[in-house]
C-alpha cells in the first residue's frame, strides 16, 4: 500500500512538476562536512524530513533535527519544503508514530541545530538566513 502511494505522489510530481525553492527563504538547510554535495532536490528534502528516506546515497544514516513547532522559521521551512503548515506535520507525525516511524528531534535555537547537525556525521537540518555556520556545517541548496 506504502508503495503505491510512494508512486502515485512520484507519478504526480511528475506530471504537475516541481517548484523551485526561492533563494531568499529565511532559512538555510545545513548538512555535517561529511556529507557530499553541495544542493538537494526539494523532493528529495521533503522525503528527508518526512522520513521516507533514512539514508544518504553512500548509506550513511541520516540524521534530521527540526527547529520548535512555535519557531516562525519552521513554518517557512514547512510551507516551502513540505509544502504543509506546522499543524499539519504534526498531524502527519502523529498518524505515522503508530507505524513505528517517530518525528525528528527538535531544538529551540539555531546554535542548537548546528550543534547537532556538526555532532552527527549523517546530519542535516534548517537554519534562520541569518544565522552563522561554522566550519562543522555547510549550507546547501534548495533545488
Amino acid at each position: 500500500m506504502r508503495r503505491r502511494a510512494t508512486t502515485w505522489v512520484l507519478g504526480l510530481i511528475v506530471l504537475v512538476g516541481t517548484r523551485p525553492v526561492a533563494s531568499a527563504e529565511p532559512f538555510t538547510v545545513i548538512i555535517n562536512t561529511k556529507v557530499a554535495g553541495k544542493a538537494i532536490r526539494r523532493d528529495s528534502l521533503s522525503d528527508i524530513f518526512l522520513g521516507h528516506t533514512e539514508r544518504w546515497a553512500d548509506g550513511r544514516p541520516i540524521d534530521v533535527v527540526d527547529l520548535t513547532t512555535t519557531s516562525p522559521v519552521r513554518e517557512s521551512f514547512s510551507r516551502t519544503v513540505l509544502e504543509m503548515p506546522v499543524l499539519g506535520v504534526r498531524v502527519y507525525w502523529t498518524r505515522t508514530a503508530a507505524t513505528g516511524h517517530l518525528p525528528p528531534p527538535t531544538r529551540s535555537s539555531d546554535d542548537e541545530v548546528i550543534a547537532f547537525v556538526s555532532s552527527h556525521a549523517g546530519g542535516i537540518g534548517y537554519v534562520s538566513s541569518q544565522a552563522t555556520l561554522p566550519d562543522t556545517v555547510k549550507a546547501v541548496a534548495v533545488e
